[in-house]
C-alpha cells in the first residue's frame, strides 16, 4: 500500500532536504490526484521502471540536487500526464549515448544542466518528441549533434550557456539551424575554442567561413556582442 494512501486530494508534495536515499516501488501507488512532486535536495541515487507507479496525474517532477546514478528509460513512459523533468545538479547521473535516456510523449521541459554531461545524441532523446524546452547549460559539451534537433521539431528553447563550445564547422551549422527556428539558446553562450574567439559569444559563428571542415575567423569578430 502507498505511503501516502488516504490523502486523495493531495496535489503538491514536497519532501526535499532529508536525505531520503530510495523511494521503494509501490510509495505513490494510490495517490491519484498529485500533480507536483518536489524531492530536491535528498541523496537517492536509482529511479527504477515502477519508482513512481500511481501518479497518472503528475506534471511537474524534481529530483535536483540528489546523488543520482541511474534512470531506467521507462521510469516516466509511466506518468501520462508529465510535462516537466528538472535532474539538474547530479553530476554522478550516467547518461547514455548510445540508447534512450527517457521515454516520454508528453514530456516538454526537461532540465539536465550541472549533470556533467559530454556529449549528447539522437539516441538520446529518440523518445522525447514532445520536448519544447531542454537545458544543458553548465555542462562539458563541446558540440551538439545537429540531428538531435531534427529530431525534436517542438524545440524552441536550448540553454547551452558555460559549456566549452567548439565554434567549428559542425556547431555553425547548430547555430545556423538555431536561428532558422527562432530557437533561443539562453544569455551568453560562448565560444571556448579555437583561440581566436574563446570567450567571445556562440553567435560569432556568423563571422567563421568554414573551408574542407576548418572555419577560419577573419574581420571585426573580436568585439562580437550580440547574444
Amino acid at each position: 500500500m502507498g505511503t501516502f494512501n488516504g490523502l486523495t486530494k493531495l496535489t503538491r508534495l514536497s519532501i526535499g532536504g532529508n536525505e531520503i536515499s530510495e523511494i521503494k516501488p509501490g510509495t505513490f501507488e494510490n495517490d491519484m490526484s498529485l500533480e507536483i512532486l518536489h524531492l530536491d535536495d535528498n541523496r537517492i541515487e536509482h529511479v527504477d521502471r515502477d519508482t513512481f507507479s500511481g501518479l497518472f496525474k503528475v506534471k511537474y517532477v524534481s529530483l535536483s540536487k540528489n546523488k543520482l546514478k541511474y534512470l531506467h528509460p521507462d521510469t516516466f513512459l509511466r506518468l501520462p500526464k508529465l510535462q516537466e523533468l528538472h535532474l539538474t545538479n547530479n553530476p554522478g547521473l550516467k547518461v547514455p549515448t548510445d540508447r534512450n535516456f527517457i521515454k516520454s510523449h508528453s514530456l516538454s521541459h526537461l532540465d539536465i544542466s550541472l549533470c556533467n554531461i559530454s556529449s549528447v545524441s539522437v539516441e538520446k532523446f529518440a523518445n522525447v518528441s514532445a520536448l519544447e524546452w531542454l537545458d544543458l547549460s553548465n555542462n562539458n559539451l563541446k558540440t551538439v549533434n545537429i540531428n538531435i534537433l531534427t529530431a525534436l521539431p517542438k524545440l524552441s528553447t536550448l540553454y547551452l550557456f558555460l559549456n566549452p563550445l567548439h565554434c567549428d564547422c559542425q556547431l555553425q551549422e547548430v547555430w545556423r539551424l538555431c536561428k532558422d527556428r527562432n530557437m533561443w539558446p539562453g544569455n551568453h553562450v560562448r565560444c571556448n575554442i579555437p583561440s581566436e574567439v574563446n570567450g567571445i559569444v556562440w553567435a560569432v559563428l556568423d563571422k567563421g567561413q568554414c573551408l574542407q571542415d576548418n572555419i577560419q575567423y577573419n574581420g571585426g569578430y573580436k568585439n562580437y556582442t550580440d547574444t
